[in-house]
């Protein structure tokens, strides 16, 4: 991938990053409805594997610099 192509996929990333903890937050803090553990460590991991992707792409933006 170029630079502009990895650059573009990380603010993508980071947008559904950014609105995956809204709706997460959203959800645990708004909902009246029971959230399972299972649940929420689901959330969890998609989080989780998000920011890795997104450290992914920085570190090879980093090491391009170079």
């Amino acid at each position: 991938m170029r630079r502009e192509e990895l650059e573009a996929q990380m603010e993508r990333m980071q947008r559904d990053l950014e609105d995956l903890e809204e709706t997460i937050g959203f959800n645990l803090i708004n909902t009246s409805a029971h959230i399972s553990g299972g649940q929420v460590r689901k959330d969890e991991a998609c989080l989780t594997a998000l920011r890795e992707q997104i450290a992914v792409i920085r570190q090879l933006l980093d090491s391009s610099k170079a």
